[in-house]
């Protein structure tokens, strides 16, 4: 009997220890439904496309909003245009530091203190950002703001050049509220009817794109163009058997169902510089280390390569 009252006095300190834990990575509504933190920093009034000098993006190879812009940086070739920066995470810290001194500053916060934006959750990445007369100059810090501005870059004409287009802004909302966003939601689910409410979205929204192919026809999600709906599905997609299947629970069906995104997945991984923007080794360290919450142990579980699971997927 002794016992089991301290096995119960155990689990409710834990749960009472995890949702402190969580409300830190993951704040949730009164109903336990993940909400992601608010704090995006956009500078609507700066003249980006006409004045890139001293201009920089910083990106977290872990982190599947960076990729979205690190993927335009690279098919749009703009190195020469925008100087790219990779910050780490540090695990024990819970911030995006510096591998080495960048403009005097060793973490991401302290430059969000130079440019005086101490009013946001987290100092978080992406971050397109302009140097003038030593002042920091936040342009932006959300990612599909960044997708567009540096899509609007105009590269050299010598250069080979990748054509990215708009499309349906419902589209891209359901991939964005409902995929990309919804495997956190399923992953930091506060309880059982907020998971299976996240799960149900997240599974209906990847069949409406599965449909969306067999009605384009095409290679691409809209068809024939290479569209932002691409760059916003792929992050996600790419990490799921690594990442989100087990460590977030997006178990309802399995990808391999999904005949043609995983067929797209694959061209887009083998697609231009695409592939070099993928980092599994440290996808795996950065969220079974990082998310405590969700893997106590931080055990980094025994997986395939990422070239291994999208080839044998076909």
């Amino acid at each position: 009997m002794q016992n089991k009252y301290l096995i119960n006095s155990a689990k409710r300190f834990w749960f009472w220890f995890w949702t402190k834990l969580m409300n830190g990575f993951a704040p949730s509504d009164l109903q336990g439904n993940y909400k992601r933190p608010h704090g995006i920093l956009i500078d609507k009034n700066y003249d980006f496309e006409g004045n890139t000098q001293n201009s920089y993006l910083l990106v977290g190879n872990s982190c599947p909003w960076c990729h979205r812009t690190l993927i335009i940086y690279k098919l749009k070739n703009l190195s020469k245009k925008v100087k790219l920066i990779f910050l780490e995470a540090d695990i024990n810290s819970g911030q995006w530091i510096f591998s080495e001194k960048f403009k005097g500053f060793g973490n991401l916060h302290q430059l969000y203190q130079k440019a005086q934006k101490n009013n946001v959750f987290r100092s978080t990445l992406p971050l397109l950002i302009n140097f003038k007369n030593d002042q920091v100059n936040i342009l932006s810090s959300e990612s599909s703001h960044i997708v567009s501005l540096l899509n609007s870059i105009e590269t050299e004409s010598s250069q080979k050049k990748t054509q990215i287009n708009n499309c349906d802004e419902d589209l891209l909302k359901i991939i964005h509220a409902d995929i990309n966003d919804g495997v956190y939601k399923c992953g930091f689910a506060r309880n059982q009817i907020s998971y299976e409410k996240a799960s149900k979205k997240l599974f209906k929204a990847l069949s409406k794109i599965e449909k969306k192919f067999d009605e384009n026809l095409g290679n691409w999600i809209c068809g024939e163009e290479l569209t932002y709906a691409d760059i916003y599905l792929f992050p996600t997609v790419i990490r799921w058997e690594l990442i989100y299947k087990n460590l977030f629970k997006c178990t309802e069906k399995e990808i391999s169902e999904f005949k043609n995104i995983i067929k797209w997945r694959l061209q887009f991984f083998e697609f231009s510089n695409v592939s070099e923007t993928c980092f599994d080794s440290q996808w795996k360290k950065d969220y079974y280390k990082a998310l405590f919450p969700l893997n106590p142990n931080q055990i980094i579980p025994i997986l395939p390569s990422l070239k291994e699971i999208i080839q044998s997927s076909i």
